[in-house]
Order: C-alpha cells, then structure tokens, then sequence
C-alpha cells in the first residue's frame, strides 16, 4: 500500500513538474514599441506595450534600452500585459548620439533569455541652421527672400515671427528657401525673427534671424457712416438690422479677424516651384481707391466706432469687370469668406499667394494652373464693399505685403527672381 501511495505521488509530481516546464517552455511574450522611439532624442515620450499568453505569480521581465553599459531601465516586473507611456531621456544617463538597443529579458526557473531585441538610434544633437542670404532690411510690406542649410534631414523648418509663421521649403541638399515679409501686425506689435528646426528625432533648434525692420507711416482715412449706410452694411450680413453700430463692430471686427486667419491656414500649402515670372499684372484699366496700409477710422453721429488697417488695393474699373490673374500660378482656392465675400487665391510659389476678392463669379476652380491676363472671374461688391471693385491682395504665407513691390518689375528681378534661378 505504501509503494502504490509513493508511486502515485511520484506520478504526480512528475505530471505537475512536466506541467511547470510546459508551462514555462509555452509563455510567450511579445514587447512592441513605437517607430519614433527607434530615434530616441533628448526627451522621448514612449509608449510600451507587452503582452503575453499566461500572466504568472512568478518569474519576472525587465526591459531596457542600452548603449555601452549604460541602461534606462523601461519595465521591470512581473510577466504580464502592460501598456505604459513614460518620458524618456537618454542625455540624463550619458547616452551620446550613435546607436543602441532595446533588450527584453524574461527570469523563469529553467528559462533565463532575451526574448527582444531592436536596435536603435540616439540623437541628442539639434540641427545647425546656416543663413546663406537673408534680407538685411525689411519695409513694412516688403517681401524679401530667405535661404538657409542645415546640418541634417529636418521633420520641420519655418521662419517664425510672434505667431506669424514662413515655412521653408526644400530646395536639395538640405538647403531650405522661403520668402518672408514684414507685415503691418508689426506697427502695433514689435516681434523678431526667429528660424526654428526640427530634425527626425524630435530636436529642436532656434537661431536668431537679425533683420532690421524699417517701420512706415501710412495714411490715415476718415469713413463717415450714415444710418442708411450702416443698413446697407448690415443687411448684407444679418438678416434684420438692430444695433446697428455693434453689428457693423461684429462685421468690421470679428468677421476680418475670421477671415485673415482663414487666409493664412489657405496659404499654408504654397509650391516649392516659383510659377511668378516678370512683373505681377495689375487690373488693366483700373484705379486704385483704397492703398495697403491705410488706416481706417469709421465714425457714426461723429463717434469712432471701428477701425481697420487696409491690406490690399482697391481697384474700380467698372460693374462686373473682367478680372486677370496677375501672374502665373496655380489656384488654391475659390469660394466665400466673410467680409472679402467672393474669393480666389492663387499661389505663384514660395509662399507667394495674390488675393481676389468681392468678386462676382468663378472662371476657374482649384487646381488650374492660370497664366498672367487670364480671365479669372469678374468684379462685384460681395462681402464688406459698397461699390463694385476688385480688392487686390498679395499675400506672404497669408499675411498681406504690398502689391507695389510686385508690380515693380526690376524690384522683383534684383531682390526675388535671382535667388531661384
């Protein structure tokens, strides 16, 4: 009786110890990290992911990213399915740049092995910007060109100016070309130039762009409203008039501010081609009434009410007038905004972009390529105008230089063209 009990506990333990082994032989551990972690920079947010078939009550598994012994320890505990986003930074252990590796190491009784391991890069330098040419002045409205190297592939590289943003593009060999402006937010808001790099990794750098920015004076226009007038205005963007001195303030304020930061997201997507060539048309026949940079006050019974600032030129010809494109490029936008009601955008490259608005129709639709005199529409008074005119517009990355400058075409020759020849 005791031999069979001896030999059935002998069973037993045998069948269990074969168990254990299967089990500890079966588990299977899968770690997954992110594709950006494979270029770990000076500060990464990492997501980990585990998973397993059998969570345990024992062993453990430790998973790290090492390079010449050093070590950033990213779980350590037991076998089980983990999902975890951790700040890691590689500077703070004395990792250099250069490669490494991410290892998974599991600790079972009979099993002690890596079960992970991914080799990747550390990149803890930021990009070094150098300016090749650069504007040394800058008029308010003037547009100027901006060219500049970097010392590796770069994720993202724009000129920044406050909140104002020049992208710059791609020209080969990690030479970067933009055109910039100084535009009239500058008048009320001294901001400086700063060149900002983002590298694959995720560094960052900032450089410092001394252009010197001569300030102008600009005219100042008095715009006396009638009560009738005021309707007239109103009605064109409510449907009943009521106060009508808040509602023109709504029109005036917060409509234009809508539509300039509609503009600039519009202008965001410019070519790396610069279609523009000779001087930009202005409307053949027409007369400017309104200039860039003018300064409007609106009064009512003799009381300010609103201003603006003028960031086109007004061109009267007469009703329903054909419209020109003023250069070749390529149409980026047709359809409604608020006070500039009918619109048509055409990027001429290089974040070059000429406004068209108040417009009565369309003769082209996104993505056309229009050349220089092309009939592009005709004018109207859509939007915040009174009288049929053509409010002219070019625009930098969407914010509004000066139309003269592109209508000068020696101006253009000297201070554009020769830098993309």
């Amino acid at each position: 009786m005791r031999k069979l009990l001896l030999s059935s506990l002998a069973i037993a333990f045998f069948i269990l110890l074969g168990g254990f082994y299967y089990i500890v032989k079966s588990v299977d551990v899968k770690v997954e990290i992110p594709q950006s972690a494979k270029l770990l920079s000076r500060e990464e947010p990492l997501t980990l992911k585990i998973s397993t078939n059998w969570e345990l009550p024992f062993g453990s598994l430790e998973v790290y990213i090492e390079q010449n012994g050093k070590r950033i320890t990213l779980y350590k505990g037991p076998i089980a399915n983990v999902k975890d986003t951790l700040i890691v930074k590689p500077q703070e252990v004395g990792f250099k740049d250069g490669p490494a590796e991410v290892i998974a190491k599991i600790h079972l009784p009979l099993r002690d092995e890596v079960i992970f391991r991914e080799p990747i890069k550390v990149d803890l330098t930021p990009p070094h910007v150098e300016v090749l040419h650069k504007p040394h002045r800058l008029i308010i409205g003037e547009p100027g060109v901006l060219e500049v190297k970097v010392s590796e592939p770069v994720e993202d590289i724009y000129v920044k100016l406050g909140n104002a943003k020049f992208p710059l593009l791609p020209v080969g060999n990690n030479t970067y070309k933009t055109v910039i402006t100084a535009p009239l937010f500058l008048l009320k808001s001294p901001e400086r130039y700063y060149i900002e790099a983002t590298d694959l990794a995720g560094n960052r750098s900032e450089k410092f762009l001394p252009i010197l920015v001569r300030l102008k004076k600009f005219p100042k226009v008095d715009m006396k409203l009638s009560k009738e007038t005021l309707e007239r205005i109103v009605l064109k963007f409510f449907d009943k008039p009521g106060n009508l001195v808040e509602q023109f303030k709504v029109i005036n304020e917060v409509f234009r501010k809508e539509d300039e930061t509609k503009l600039v997201e519009l202008s965001q997507v410019s070519s790396d081609k610069l279609y523009a060539k000779g001087r930009f048309l202005q409307l053949p026949g027409s007369k400017p009434t309104a200039r860039y940079g003018e300064h409007r006050y609106y009064y009512y019974n003799g009381k300010l009410i609103s201003q603006s600032i003028h960031k086109g030129l007004d061109l009267a010809k007469y009703r329903h007038a054909p419209v020109v494109a003023a250069n070749d490029g390529r149409v980026i936008f047709t359809g409604r905004l608020k006070i500039y009601g009918n619109v048509i955008l055409i990027d001429h490259g290089f974040g070059i972009i000429t406004l068209y608005a108040h417009l009565n129709d369309f003769a082209v639709k996104v993505g056309d390529f229009v050349k220089r005199g092309q009939v592009i529409g005709h004018t109207d008074t859509t939007g915040l105008a009174l009288g049929d005119h053509l409010h002219f517009g070019t625009l930098i990355w969407g914010y509004a230089a000066n139309p003269l400058f592109f209508f000068d075409g020696r101006y253009l020759n000297y201070y554009l063209y020769r830098f993309f020849k």
